[in-house]
């Protein structure tokens, strides 16, 4: 009897196991597709960060698991799979208002004790007493607001001052919109405050605060390149932007840095140039001779799915392309050239299209804004900016003029559109940017005039410095044609500047205001070679710049040719 039930229970037991492990199975297959399904609807070989979904308003049971191919493949595998709210938190990009405003009023009291204790070196400036008869004028009427009369070098770097009112903000995590408050209010307390003896220089307001603008951003996006990047090289480039340094310092309690930014490299073009330059001297300019060209270039596009497999069509409110470029000539040890360009485009829309096979386009439109600077090594002591307005008899107006080129340029939100189609190993790329443009340019006819005719009555910066105020149109074009390892580019560049009338700081003493004209044209060829398992490039290129420029009826023309080759080291 008991061996019967043994034989039944032993049955029994067979079958709830055979049940149960064709449950378990079911189950595990159940829990298989779904992670599959998961899996699926998450995998993407393009930026895992690029989620369509708010990771806090998803069922945790039905939420897809991001994987991606492109990320960097130094980084953690828990960064990638982290969800956004986890991210942010642990990234603390908490804006730092407080410590912010703090560093701006350091450097405002400091820069505003040294100004009021040299005051005197800026007497020719003084035009308003602290009363409340001229305070009213330069507060509540348009008298004060005046174009003033200071150096070249002292106008153009206002844009410098605005760059650190800028980076203040952007560092301790504000966004653009916020740090363009500091520019533009900084710029606005030192010229209604700080110099309250003098004119509200519409000059240094725009030079400061929109100046500022792109100098801050593109400065700011640079450093935060140089601060993910994994070259030892790009490491300590990151010390170009020591606010950043020292504001991530004081967030370093943090696992994640503020800075932390995933970018798609190869979508990237950050570079050093060294390399040899055949061009006219600030001595010699009608004659070509060897010089050294150095330069750093950056050309940061924040979105990491650009330029990779997959779709997007979507409007970005903060900077997606930001252009940073500093460019050196050095004959022997003497500087004889300083370019300078920062563009942003901080507003637009982001469409793409490519295949598994490399074959579809690229393409953002917007609005975008920028700074440039050309500056040729001065060889007169007046065109140098050493001798001030209130001293006319050491600027030796009895002789004619020898001023050098030189322009600074604001410019304003304009259209910039940029389109690159991809078929397997071949890449062609056009780019078109057009901006109205607020200009500090030197008058080309200028010398010639000053030989035949009296220029002491002429625009106050005119007579003193050779350059005037202006505006105008600023259109530029950009053509590239990749093949593997070869890349042929070419671009356009041209710029018509009108002299500002009416508001010289001195408008009254003026016995010939009329309008001056000018413009530049600067175009070339490019063509460089990537060395294969390298970060070098060889590039050479050839460049030419036309001026042209009107004064009464006086025109001159002048065409500068420019060759170069060199090395690029790839960052």
């Amino acid at each position: 009897m008991f061996q019967v039930y043994e034989r039944r229970t032993a049955c029994l037991l067979t079958i709830l196991l055979c049940l149960s492990t064709q449950a378990v199975q079911a189950d595990h297959k159940k829990s298989t597709k779904k992670t599959v399904e998961k899996f699926v609807a998450g995998f993407s070989l393009s930026a895992a960060a690029r989620s369509p979904l708010n990771p806090d308003d998803i069922d945790p049971e039905s939420r897809p698991v991001f994987f991606s191919l492109s990320g960097d493949n130094n980084s953690k595998q828990d960064d990638v799979l982290l969800p956004v709210s986890e991210f942010d938190r642990l990234r603390n990009y908490r804006p730092r208002w407080g410590r912010a405003g703090l560093e701006l009023a350091m450097l405002m009291s400091y820069s505003q004790a040294r100004y009021w204790i040299r005051y005197s070196r800026f007497i020719e400036d003084w035009q308003y007493e602290l009363t409340w008869e001229d305070q009213k004028r330069r507060f509540f009427t348009t008298e004060a607001l005046r174009f003033d009369s200071n150096a070249f070098y002292l106008n153009w770097t206002h844009a410098l001052a605005g760059m650190l009112y800028y980076e203040f903000a952007r560092s301790n995590n504000l966004s653009w919109l916020q740090s363009l408050v500091f520019s533009f209010g900084g710029s606005l307390y030192w010229e209604y405050i700080v110099e309250w003896r003098e004119i509200i220089s519409i000059n240094d307001n725009i030079m400061t605060a929109v100046g500022g603008f792109s100098l801050g951003e593109t400065w700011f996006q640079m450093g935060r390149y140089f601060h993910n990047s994994n070259n030892p090289v790009g490491r300590l480039l990151s010390w170009l932007n020591p606010f950043m340094k020292a504001n991530g310092w004081l967030d370093r309690k943090k696992p994640l840095s503020a800075y932390h930014h995933n970018y798609n490299r190869a979508a990237q073009d950050v570079y050093l140039f060294l390399g040899y330059r055949n061009s006219p001297v600030s001595a010699s300019p009608a004659e070509n001779t060897g010089n050294l060209a150095v330069s750093l270039h950056s050309r940061i596009i924040t979105d990491s799915s650009y330029g990779l497999p997959g779709r997007v069509d979507e409007k970005f409110s903060s900077p997606f392309y930001s252009q940073m470029d500093f460019d050196f000539m050095f004959h022997g040890t003497t500087r004889e050239e300083l370019g300078v360009t920062a563009r942003v485009v901080p507003v637009g829309r982001f469409k793409q299209d490519i295949s598994w096979d490399r074959k579809g386009f690229s393409l953002y439109y917007g609005l975008g804004s920028a700074f440039f600077l050309y500056l040729k090594r001065p060889v007169t002591d007046y065109d140098a900016g050493k001798i001030p307005v209130d001293r006319p008899e050491d600027f030796h107006f009895e002789l004619p003029r020898d001023f050098r080129d030189k322009l600074a340029a604001v410019h304003f939100l304009g259209p910039v559109a940029d389109v690159t189609w991809y078929s397997g190993p071949w890449k062609l790329r056009l780019r078109a940017e057009a901006y109205p443009s607020f200009g500090m340019i030197n008058s080309l006819p200028l010398n010639s005039y000053s030989a035949s005719n009296d220029i002491q009555g002429m625009k106050t910066t005119l007579k003193f410095y050779g350059y005037h105020y202006s505006f105008g149109p600023d259109l530029e074009s950009l053509a590239e044609l990749t093949y593997r390892n070869l890349r042929l580019s070419g671009f356009y560049n041209y710029a018509y500047y009108r002299s500002i009338q009416g508001r010289d700081r001195f408008q009254s003493w003026l016995t010939d205001d009329s309008p001056l004209r000018d413009s530049r044209k600067h175009y070339g060829l490019r063509l460089e070679f990537r060395i294969p398992r390298t970060l070098f490039s060889l590039t050479g290129s050839m460049e030419g710049v036309k001026r042209w420029g009107r004064v009464h009826e006086l025109e001159a023309r002048s065409l500068e040719k420019r060759y170069y080759l060199g090395l690029k080291y790839r960052l």
